[in-house]
């Protein structure tokens, strides 16, 4: 009786959450999963906080202690919390019981402080942040994930932080594996092209990034960073650039989904990541501000050649990647780029005012001199077979590789 007690207990606190229709709609996928997580987690430790609640290291102590017996929700009462701290969370969690950071309602409870980050996680496991609102002054990230395998953020919304310099969330680091953002909404994020969205780098792997909401960013929505940053999904989000958010009197159309390296010594010590799936993914932008950037996926490259690779493509090549046979472009994205063609598998988006699906884009920088700057299409080199054609496929792609 227990048992189904709890489960009835969390089925009705989802339904009792819905804000609007779309979490509504969201909400009900997650019922089944919600369902067996009671059954296989039948005993689950609760710890309520509030604004008041001080949420230093001797509290996240308290809480690990509690994950050696039990899976640990801890409740975030709905309110305003002014973080003048970080809340930071370090060496928390457990392999086999989950820890939930959670909201009962979706944004009731908003995490806001004029500091440079309000949420830090470093070599955690199994961790889920849910519903939770982050907004405010924040100035470098508003939650960011180091070191830190199996952690899912879904439902949370991040709003209006205008200051980020680097992302409303991180993922860093290769140990960052299977970090799954999913089902959030984003909005008007970030100062300038260095912020981003979503901020995956460092050599992150299997960031999956499902059926979130993203408008408006200074900088490119989606950052998949150097140190070969790989087996990136993104999947059946919608992204809205409306030409509106102002950066440095400009109106910005940035870039959706970037794979950039910026190698800033010689030789350069950045590569790309080599594997990508990107579908059913709606590409929408305005029709006002930058136009000059209206590209659904970049590989891009900054500064000196990496060892063994020559970014700093010829004119000749420049041209063979914009004009030749598809085994042409491949063959120069090998062995050039390190790219290969049939591991990047993009199709199946829809899009509103898209300039190009997939470019590769060379710059000047760093003081390395190339022999050719500019942007071409390689969307004919990649392939648009393999595709995930579910959410559950897409959760799960790539997995048989770890």
């Amino acid at each position: 009786m227990k048992k189904y007690a709890l489960m009835s207990l969390l089925i009705a606190t989802i339904f009792s959450c819905k804000k609007d229709a779309v979490v509504a709609q969201k909400e009900e996928k997650i019922v089944v999963e919600v369902q067996k997580e009671a059954l296989a987690q039948a005993t689950t430790t609760v710890v309520n906080v509030t604004p008041s609640t001080t949420l230093d290291a001797a509290f996240w102590s308290g809480i690990q202690t509690m994950l050696q017996t039990n899976a640990v929700d801890v409740v975030f009462a709905d309110g305003t919390y002014n973080i003048t701290s970080t809340i930071t969370l370090s060496n928390i969690g457990s392999a086999t019981k989950r820890l939930q950071l959670k909201a009962n309602t979706v944004g009731a409870a908003v995490l806001t402080g004029s500091i440079a980050k309000l949420m830090s996680l470093n070599n955690c496991q199994n961790i889920l942040i849910h519903r939770l609102k982050f907004t405010g002054a924040v100035s470098e990230y508003a939650l960011v994930i180091q070191r830190s395998p199996n952690i899912t953020v879904a439902y949370c919304r991040f709003e209006n932080m205008p200051n980020l310099y680097y992302g409303a969330v991180g993922a860093h680091y290769a140990t960052s594996n299977n970090i799954i953002i999913r089902q959030n909404q984003f909005s008007n994020i970030g100062v300038g092209s260095t912020a981003h969205m979503i901020y995956g780098a460092f050599g992150v792997k299997r960031l999956k990034i499902l059926e979130n909401t993203f408008t408006d960013c200074s900088g490119s929505f989606i950052r998949f960073r150097g140190d070969n940053s790989t087996h990136g999904v993104v999947y059946g989000n919608t992204f809205n650039s409306t030409g509106a958010y102002i950066v440095n009197g400009i109106g910005v159309n940035p870039i959706f989904v970037e794979v950039p390296v910026f190698n800033d010594v010689n030789p350069g010590d950045e590569t790309f990541g080599t594997s990508f799936m990107v579908t059913k993914n709606n590409f929408n932008y305005a029709t006002v501000g930058n136009q000059s950037t209206r590209f659904a996926l970049a590989f891009h490259h900054s500064g000196f050649n990496p060892t063994g690779r020559t970014h700093l493509i010829s004119a000749a090549d420049a041209a063979t990647l914009g004009t030749g046979t598809v085994t042409e472009k491949r063959a120069i994205m090998s062995s050039k780029l390190g790219l290969d063609g049939t591991k990047i598998l993009y199709g199946g988006n829809n899009n509103v005012n898209l300039s190009t699906h997939v470019v590769y884009r060379c710059w000047e920088a760093y003081g390395a001199t190339a022999p050719w700057t500019g942007v071409v299409s390689i969307s004919s080199a990649v392939s648009s077979t393999g595709l995930a054609t579910t959410y559950d496929e897409a959760l799960v792609f790539y997995d048989n590789l770890y």
